[in-house]
């Protein structure tokens, strides 16, 4: 059986207090939350749904939210959603997450809501390469040049040494993310235990040595990071 796992408890500290929650933002006629649910609910592949939410606030906004868009697709089967609270960073929602996932849950999908323009199509795709027992991520390679300043400094602005890295074989990775539920928490586990911090769920897996493949969306899959963030989504969600 294959999961998703939405996360939804960052903390969006980028927004610098314009909204109090970017997932829950209106985008159009929807949201960030609304709209990453809809379109994990679409994918058949998926059974299962788990959520790591931010706090008691925000939790039954996201209930009511994920309630009106099983209203409306109208869907036949039951769909398990469980609810968990997430940590104080990404991995620590995300083992939260996983943990919540019943035993029969043994492939899961891990999704940042703040996403919303993914599509069931995708993540059908994903799903179906993760039931290979292999580790795969939604990601695109990198089309613009890449150039690394050799010092640190807080004024970019004045020139220091650079590097221009070769961009072939440089992927940009997106979500969502997804492998076995068993590499994932070995993988957590293993960050864990070297004190290492991933932002990622595929840089978990690395730790275990699994290689990993990539699926190249052939439509815009940005992430709402900061206030600028929504003029674009507002374009996309227009056309």
């Amino acid at each position: 059986m294959i999961g998703a796992l939405l996360l939804a408890a960052g903390s969006g500290s980028r927004m610098r207090g314009k909204f109090s929650d970017k997932l829950l933002q209106p985008i159009g006629s929807s949201d960030a939350f609304s709209m990453s649910c809809t379109a994990f609910l679409e994918a058949p592949e998926i059974e299962f749904i788990v959520i790591a939410y931010k706090d008691s606030q925000q939790h039954p906004l996201l209930q009511t939210a994920i309630e009106q868009v099983s209203l409306h697709l109208r869907k036949d089967r039951e769909f398990p959603v469980i609810w968990v609270q997430g940590g104080a960073e990404r991995q620590d929602s995300v083992r939260a997450g996983l943990r919540a996932f019943p035993n029969e849950v043994s492939h899961v999908l891990v999704h940042d809501c703040a996403r919303p323009f993914i599509r069931p199509e995708t993540i059908s795709a994903t799903a179906r390469q993760i039931a290979k027992d292999r580790a795969i991520c939604v990601a695109r390679p990198l089309k613009d040049t890449l150039r690394q300043r050799t010092e640190s400094s807080d004024d970019p602005v004045t020139p220091c040494p650079t590097h221009t890295v070769e961009r072939a074989n440089h992927w940009l990775i997106e979500t969502p993310q997804g492998a076995p539920k068993k590499w994932l928490l070995d993988g957590l586990y293993e960050a864990e235990k070297e004190k290492k911090t991933v932002t990622d769920d595929m840089a978990a897996v690395e730790l275990l040595g699994h290689p990993i493949g990539m699926i190249e969306p052939d439509y815009p899959n940005p992430k709402i990071t900061t206030p600028e963030d929504f003029s674009y989504a507002q374009f996309l969600a227009k056309s």
